[in-house]
């Protein structure tokens, strides 16, 4: 099972988004810490949680959505 798989398991707003896994998946391959990579998921993971239930588009979102 690959580290992006486990954090789409984890956090289910990641598989919604496949741009968000391919992000993930570069830092992984850069090779950075699963620690450093958990904590980028669970902050993406929020945010993204936060554009689906304000209905905002998570690439254009405003300072204004972005400070929620």
């Amino acid at each position: 099972m690959s580290g992006t798989t486990v954090l789409r398991e984890k956090w289910p707003v990641l598989g919604r988004r496949e741009q968000a896994a391919v992000w993930l998946q570069i830092w992984t391959d850069l090779g950075r810490a699963p620690r450093t990579i958990d904590a980028y998921a669970r902050g993406l993971a929020e945010y993204l949680v936060m554009c689906e239930r304000e209905d905002v588009d998570p690439v254009t979102a405003g300072r204004a959505h972005i400070a929620l």
